[in-house]
């Protein structure tokens, strides 16, 4: 599912890709759930929701750095709420 997300966003359907990205998120968690956010957030960049793109992207990268988890997961949930 990522590799066809990725595969419409490049050939100019983003809404597309986030559509099967949204989806895939939707059925649940799995080992694969931090690649899904990292192409989600490309195709919500390419549609102008460069917020929800980086909170997104935080709230991923927030799991791989204990030191910083609870500081990057605060960012992750305010950079959409200032808007």
């Amino acid at each position: 599912m990522i590799q066809l997300a990725s595969t419409l966003r490049n050939l100019g359907d983003p809404e597309e890709s986030i559509d099967l990205l949204t989806a895939e998120v939707d059925r649940g968690p799995d080992e694969l759930d931090d690649a899904v956010t990292a192409f989600l957030a490309l195709a919500l960049v390419d549609v102008g929701r460069e917020r929800e793109a980086v909170s997104l992207a935080l709230g991923a990268l927030a799991k791989h750095l204990p030191r910083y988890d609870c500081s990057l997961a605060h960012y992750a949930t305010s950079v959409v709420a200032e808007r």
